[in-house]
């Protein structure tokens, strides 16, 4: 715990100087996104290497569609996704992920919330396996995050319940208006992951 804490504070102070953009899923300011990751088991395991290429419909200034094709290159695992996205007043959000395992012909359903509250803070929910493999709240997984961002750096810290309980924590800046980078832990999964986005 004291390395994870002495890691992320040092990430937050070099991301200071960093510009930055919130919200998973409703931070996509161009019509395509192609997002990368790569993941790091802390008990020394392998890592692996993942993704997905992203398409954006606006369909009003409130509600967007965002299709997905993700694809694990270690697992082989090929997931097409349809991301809902809602918002009221530009201030409270709320996200749907429709997710179709096409290995084993598996549907999942993720459902998170983002509200926007005075001075940059933020809280975000998420109900990761909301529904899975046919029943509701099947390993699910349910993620309660607080942060705070400012026009150049975003940084939420929280904690997971029901499955893989622990501390989670994200780091996202922008590197150029294009390119993004995040930095994630992850103690209930006990992983460390990188991601880079490039949007167009």
């Amino acid at each position: 715990m004291k390395k994870f804490l002495i890691a992320a504070f040092a990430a937050l102070a070099v991301s200071l100087s960093a510009k930055a953009q919130v919200y998973d899923g409703i931070t996509q300011p161009t019509t395509f996104r192609v997002w990368t990751s790569i993941t790091q088991p802390l008990d020394g395991g392998a890592a692996s290497l993942g993704g997905f290429v992203g398409y954006r419909y606006d369909v009003a200034k409130w509600f967007n569609v965002t299709g997905i094709a993700n694809y694990s290159v270690g697992s082989g695992q090929f997931s097409p996704a349809v991301w809902l996205n809602f918002n009221i007043g530009g201030v409270f959000y709320v996200l749907s992920r429709n997710i179709y395992d096409a290995n084993i012909g598996n549907y999942r359903q993720t459902l998170s919330a983002t509200v926007k509250i005075p001075k940059g803070f933020m809280i975000d929910c998420t109900w990761d396996n909301l529904y899975n493999h046919g029943e509701f709240c099947n390993g699910d997984r349910l993620q309660v995050v607080g942060g705070w961002g400012g026009k150049y750096v975003i940084f939420n810290a929280g904690y997971s319940m029901r499955a893989k309980p622990g501390i989670v924590a994200n780091i996202r800046f922008k590197m150029t208006n294009a390119y993004w980078l995040q930095f994630k832990y992850d103690q209930g999964a006990n992983i460390i992951a990188t991601n880079i986005a490039y949007h167009f």
